[in-house]
């Protein structure tokens, strides 16, 4: 019986990796790799500017303007105290509508002989 050499895995897998770092390092450094890089940059500079010149075309704008205006008033009203007392009557009136319903839906049930639910006949 002869005996078959076994393939070195170990060392095929380091000269994959070996390899594979290789041409990473060799396409991050190639020139089409630098000329992405720069597009890229150059290309969300642009966007930043555009969208800090539509910020502020639209901060000076009328409805900027009442929107700003909107946003004071309504900081005006929580730092009042007016919007968490206006939440908590539409929260109230909300819970007393669900228990009236409920009491509705409940006295409808026909009452049973055993009214109790903790006590098993």
């Amino acid at each position: 019986m002869t005996e078959q050499s076994q393939p070195d895995l170990a060392s095929q897998f380091r000269e994959l990796g070996d390899n594979l770092r290789s041409i990473l390092h060799t396409a991050w450094g190639s020139e089409e790799a630098q000329k992405l890089r720069q597009d890229l940059k150059n290309g969300l500079a642009e966007l930043g500017q555009a969208a800090n010149d539509a910020v502020e075309e639209f901060n000076a704008s009328e409805a900027g303007q009442r929107l700003k205006a909107e946003t004071d008033e309504f900081k005006a009203r929580v730092a009042s105290g007016e919007v968490e007392t206006k939440a908590r009557q539409e929260i109230s009136k909300a819970l007393h509508t669900i228990n009236a319903e409920l009491q509705k839906a409940i006295d409808q049930i026909p009452k049973a002989e055993n009214t109790d639910p903790d006590q098993d006949a």
